[in-house]
């Protein structure tokens, strides 16, 4: 009898287990479907979390400032360059001629300007001579004036002979003459002393515009050499030598390795509790989740649509209200040497700390 029962007790002991394994699991799932419930209408997280997010940078695009032929090329893809390293040689032997052209005008200019200036100097010479000669001109003639007055009175006195007398009159007629063309001359040489003057203005004028010009043509022939701007990694090279390159064509993109940040994208819903200065974890997908700190640098005035080239329109008139994203700048705490390996354009997830 006491045999008989052992099997059946085993079994009832196991079917207790079994329950009581079954109420637990049931209360626990319970549990975990009120907390998940609850969870929608409740906000238990101490962060908010988006992985629509990129790693950014600034990129600068290089375009040539001159037309020409490609002669040498100094860089290869992705390859790490400094500022002021030469990427391109461009053809530059027209530039070089006009540059030559450039330097004789300028030189032709500078030779008539002193030919001019002599000039100049030798018009205001004449015309000082001419004031001279017509100051002493006037002085002759104020003495003539006087010399006829007397000799008027005393020839009337019969003092002196008529031969005297008409002599006098002569001397005082052609001294006026003399003064009269005195006068002319001075008034001939100051014009042209003024048109030598203008002359001069006009050719110091011509010498630099010439001067201009020649630095202009010195400044497209240094654009034949391009060059770094900023340090960084050049990106893809889609130029060979001999290509043609125009004015204003991009010849190479760079990427600063010295800056770089996050754009991360949240919903409009979350933007309320993300503030400047909050901290940030941010997770990085490609290099298997490895984390770096971070900082809320700011956000954008509006949202990622607004800034869009063709902003979405509902002009049908059925309205399906669409979360938006806003995006947020989120600035590393590392240093640039702790993210050589995060490049522009990985996808992240970030965590802003509540």
């Amino acid at each position: 009898m006491n045999e008989e029962n052992t099997p059946n007790e085993t079994v009832q002991k196991e079917d207790k287990k079994r329950n009581i394994l079954l109420k637990i699991l049931s209360f626990v799932f319970l549990i975990a479907g009120g907390i998940w419930i609850l969870s929608l209408f409740f906000d238990f997280k101490s962060y908010e979390s988006t992985n629509n997010a990129q790693v950014e940078s600034y990129i600068n695009n290089i375009a040539a400032r001159a037309t020409g032929h490609i002669i040498d090329i100094k860089f290869e893809a992705n390859q790490a360059i400094k500022k002021g390293d030469t990427l391109i040689l461009l053809d530059d032997e027209e530039y070089r001629i006009k540059v030559k052209q450039a330097e004789a005008d300028l030189a032709s200019a500078e030779g008539n300007l002193h030919s001019l200036q002599q000039a100049t100097v030798t018009s205001q010479s004449n015309q000082a001579a001419t004031k001279a000669k017509l100051a002493g001109d006037m002085a002759s003639l104020e003495k003539a004036e006087k010399d006829y007055e007397r000799f008027r009175n005393m020839y009337a006195d019969s003092a002196v002979t008529k031969n005297q007398y008409d002599q006098v009159v002569a001397k005082l007629k052609s001294t006026r003459a003399y003064l009269q063309a005195g006068q002319s001359e001075l008034q001939a040489s100051g014009s042209i002393a003024k048109q030598s003057q203008t002359n001069l203005e006009a050719a110091i004028a011509t010498v630099a515009r010439k001067q201009a010009d020649l630095e202009a043509v010195k400044l497209q022939l240094s654009y034949t050499v391009i060059t770094s701007p900023i340090n960084g990694f050049v990106g893809e090279r889609t130029l060979s030598v001999g290509d043609l390159v125009n004015t204003n064509q991009v010849v190479a993109s760079i990427v600063m390795n010295q800056k770089i940040w996050v754009t991360a994208n949240f919903k409009e819903t979350q933007i309320e509790r993300i503030k400047k200065g909050q901290k940030v974890t941010i997770i990085v997908d490609a290099l298997n989740d490895k984390k770096f700190k971070g900082v809320v640098a700011n956000s954008s005035p509006a949202t990622g649509a607004k800034f869009s080239m063709v902003e979405p329109d509902n002009s049908t008139g059925n309205f399906v209200k669409v979360t938006q994203r806003i995006p947020v700048k989120i600035e590393f705490e590392a240093s640039p040497e702790d993210l050589i390996e995060v490049k522009p354009g990985m996808n992240v997830t970030v965590e802003v700390k509540k």
